[in-house]
């Protein structure tokens, strides 16, 4: 009786934990297709809308930033994952870098062979598995990120702290994180 018992347990914990091990596995794969999605739509979407010579308004604005943010919403409410740009350099101050995304910031510009970053935090008393890949700036990203005296008459209106210009084509422009529940994860 004890040996089937025993024999029982440990299929049990044996699978418990393989599920346990494959978890992370599957948490990256998924943060990866929301980065490179979200990614993929800012940089299609820029080149479909700025044109060089073409006149950046705020209508254009709404056509790219604007389509990947509301991508981003719902991505977060339907996934019920949590996404977030960050940056050194930028324009709406909600999108300012905390200390630890500085810091992937400065990994990600320290070595240019870093692709991405994944480590596991604690946010808010639950834990999550987070995944950063960084955001190169393409030319169409010039548009509205160049020269600073270059930038569109809305976005010097609309935001005027703003500290994301002066890029240069495959410069560091900030990073995307993903950051998925860990089950368990809350205190």
């Amino acid at each position: 009786m004890f040996n089937k018992i025993f024999t029982v347990l440990v299929v049990v914990i044996g699978t418990a934990v393989f599920v346990l091990a494959d978890e992370p596995a599957d948490k990256k794969a998924k943060a990866v297709a929301m980065a490179d999605e979200i990614i993929s739509m800012r940089s299609n979407l820029a080149k479909t809308f700025i044109k060089p010579d073409t006149e950046i308004t705020e209508e254009t604005f709404k056509k790219v930033c604007g389509a990947v943010g509301k991508r981003v919403k719902e991505i977060t409410e339907k996934e019920g994952v949590k996404i977030r740009h960050a940056a050194t350099k930028y324009r709406n101050p909600l999108n300012a870098a905390t200390p630890e995304e500085a810091e992937a910031l400065a990994q990600f510009s320290k070595d240019k062979k870093l692709k991405e970053t994944a480590d596991t935090v604690e946010k808010e008393g639950k834990k999550y598995y987070r995944y950063t890949k960084p955001i190169f700036v393409e030319e169409a990203c010039l548009a509205c990120h160049g020269a600073k005296d270059k930038r569109p008459k809305f976005i010097i209106e609309k935001y005027s702290d703003d500290k994301a210009y002066d890029f240069k084509v495959g410069e560091l422009r900030g990073v995307i994180s993903v950051m998925i529940p860990i089950e368990g994860g809350e205190k």
